[in-house]
């Protein structure tokens, strides 16, 4: 009885996978596709300043990016204005609740509001970019190529205006006599978030690059 039960349950096994395999015949290439993506995704980062972030910071989004230049320069534009704001609000938080000298608040001020500029330009950036995938075109109004290189040539632009912000924030921060755990912390961040800038410029870089030919 056992035994006929074990077959039953085998047969029904099999029937079940393959309704599976007929009902859902891409979710092999799917896998395949998206392991695609992350290669090139990987092989793209090589090209950056510093890969191995580049590849932990959009590694997640290869669904998304499917082996796209433009995608990839639009992901890499889009995380690196979220890291910038979340790290904007903490240097806002951080003014607030720790007792600073007033001298130490203008550098804090001052490091805020070339924050706050670096975000404005990303997300001139990211909106442009978002744009033209969006539209599953290449990051233009019209047909005309000279309105591309334009468009890219701004990109590029606000990306490395936001990077030159981030770099004033930090010597901003080094003549800053915080507790050294805050400061640390905070220059983490602003390290960070700087080498997410120049990652996505070097990507937006490819990508003109890529267009150009």
């Amino acid at each position: 009885m056992a035994r006929k039960v074990s077959i039953f349950a085998l047969i029904f096994l099999i029937i079940v996978l393959q309704l599976c395999s007929y009902f859902n015949p891409c979710s092999a290439s799917n896998g395949y596709n998206h392991r695609k993506s992350k290669e090139f995704i990987k092989k793209s980062c090589r090209a950056t300043s510093y890969p191995k972030l580049c590849l932990k910071s959009l590694a997640r989004r290869a669904s998304k990016i499917k082996g796209n230049p433009e995608l990839l320069a639009s992901a890499a534009l889009s995380t690196t204005f979220f890291a910038i704001q979340t790290t904007s609000r903490l240097l806002k938080d951080t003014s607030r609740t720790h007792s600073l000298k007033p001298n130490e608040v203008a550098a804090m001020v001052d490091c805020i509001a070339d924050l706050s500029d670096s975000v404005q330009k990303l997300q001139m950036s990211t909106r442009v970019m978002d744009e033209g995938t969006k539209n599953n075109d290449v990051v233009r109004v019209d047909g005309s190529d000279d309105v591309v290189r334009v468009q890219i040539n701004d990109i590029q632009m606000w990306v490395n205006m936001a990077l030159e912000e981030e770099e004033t924030c930090m010597i901003a921060l080094a003549n800053m006599n915080v507790k050294g755990r805050v400061k640390k912390g905070i220059r983490k961040r602003i390290v960070k978030v700087a080498h997410l800038t120049s990652n996505a410029l070097d990507l937006v870089k490819n990508f003109a690059l890529a267009h150009s030919k």
